[in-house]
């Protein structure tokens, strides 16, 4: 059976990913759309590049449990104090790990706080985890009247997180002991700090979404689970067993990416989190991984139909999501944003729009290959275009010449070689591969792309 095609005027989009910690702290982002293969396709890039990775864990919160209504103070009491902001942490830990919602709001003052906490409590009561604890993370501050208390929410998702990860918040405590406001300490909130969530749950996926936009996830669900089994079966998916994916409209995507500098709305995101201190560090395979979709794309794909292989951006996701490694090795960006592309979307027709756009924009020379992550989103929208096509057509020339497993190959190693610093290793493992080094590939495959789309 033949994957299905959209007709002429579909739109494909394009998306990548983002560390959080590390030096090559990026996402990227393309909407492809235009007339099928017929004429130009307009490619609108979009990236952000994030903040460091959530702050260092402190030690852990006690377990012993306690009502909330034992944290009151006097009103006109003392603000609270280290000591006073451990024994709240501590009890708040007890209640997350063990109590009920009324229990969690019962630390809480405001209308619109308290019932943001529950929605917060119930969606991450939903997500099945096996580290879910609170822990203090410095000092307190005094704020007038008011103690702002640092804590760090520490978990692990069944399946999906080999190692706990955390978010950092900073809890506003009264006088009276209730919390008056919670700020995330980083630029990257989760979208159960946004509202309420719906938690889906496969073998293959931890789904969540706005509380109203369940029957929009159950309509995309099988495109998300076909693209996962794909990305599984022909890269491996190491320790995990699942992705975790927060399926968001073009404003929460924006909101949790964080980025205000980007020109044009990213359709996809994929976070790479850094572990927990003690934890071990952000490299392969001890990172968490966070995707983000924006669902409405999704949604308005489903009118041609759900490819047999899955969706293109889910899979260009999940490529990144099982291969990220050591963020202290990096790798070219053609290699990282080329192998996500050309494996996403090499099904896909309008491929060979965007591969003409790279050999007319040539001219006589050699197909150029993108050296900055400004390529992609911040030098220009035709730049933007460009630097995708012409990292995903690496890929699809050394298919052709070499077959599939060759092409996954090569980008699987390269991923893993510090080329920035020194083309040495990747040149052998070229030559290896293929018989061709950096240059050599560079021009067969601008012979082969001016032969085939010239």
């Amino acid at each position: 059976m033949q994957p299905v095609t959209p007709p002429p005027g579909a739109r494909s989009v394009r998306a990548a990913r983002a560390w959080l910690g590390g030096p090559a702290a990026l996402a990227v982002v393309l909407a492809l759309g235009g007339c099928g293969g017929l004429g130009p396709v307009s490619l609108v890039p979009s990236a952000t590049v994030p903040p460091e990775a959530a702050a260092a864990a402190a030690s852990a919160a006690g377990s012993a449990r306690t009502d909330a209504s034992s944290l009151t103070h006097e009103a006109d009491g003392p603000a609270l104090d280290d000591v006073g902001a451990a024994e709240l942490v501590e009890r708040m830990a007890a209640v997350l790990a063990d109590g009920s919602e009324d229990e969690w709001a019962a630390f809480f003052t405001g209308d619109d706080l308290v019932a943001q906490q529950r929605a917060w409590f119930r969606a991450v009561q939903d997500v099945p985890m096996d580290v879910r604890e609170l822990r203090p993370d410095g000092k307190v501050e005094q704020e007038g009247e008011d103690a702002v208390v640092p804590l760090l929410f520490v978990h692990q998702v069944t399946g999906a997180d080999p190692a706990p990860t955390a978010e950092g918040y900073l809890l506003t405590v009264a006088p009276d002991g209730l919390v008056t406001e919670v700020d995330g300490d980083r630029a990257h909130p989760q979208l159960w700090d946004l509202g309420a969530v719906s938690v889906t749950v496969t073998d293959q996926l931890v789904l969540l979404t706005p509380e109203d936009r369940q029957e929009d996830v159950d309509e995309v669900l099988q495109g998300l689970e076909n693209a996962v089994a794909n990305v599984f079966l022909d890269f491996g998916r190491g320790t995990r067993e699942r992705l975790v994916v927060q399926l968001v409209d073009e404003d929460l995507l924006r909101e949790i990416a964080g980025d205000d500098d980007l020109a044009v709305d990213p359709a996809g995101v994929a976070l790479t989190l850094a572990p927990a201190e003690g934890e071990g560090r952000a490299s392969a395979p001890d990172h968490a991984d966070r995707i983000l979709l924006d669902l409405d794309l999704l949604v308005e794909e489903l009118d041609y139909g759900i490819p047999e292989g899955g969706w293109g951006l889910m899979r260009h996701e999940a490529v990144h999501a099982v291969l990220d490694a050591d963020p202290q090795v990096t790798p070219p960006v053609w290699v990282w944003e080329g192998l996500a592309e050309w494996y996403g979307y090499r099904r896909d027709y309008l491929m060979d729009a965007s591969f003409r756009l790279v050999v007319a924009d040539a001219g006589d020379g050699l197909l150029e290959l993108p050296e900055s992550f400004d390529e992609y989103y911040y030098d220009s929208q035709e730049a933007g275009e460009l630097a995708y096509a012409s990292s995903a057509m690496v890929f699809s020339f050394l298919e052709q010449r070499f077959g599939f497993a060759t092409a996954r190959d090569v980008g699987v190693e390269l991923s893993s070689v510090d080329t920035w610093q020194d083309t040495d290793e990747a040149d052998a493992l070229l030559r290896e591969r293929t018989g061709m080094g950096l240059q050599d590939l560079q021009r067969e495959m601008t012979a082969w792309a001016r032969a085939t789309y010239g």
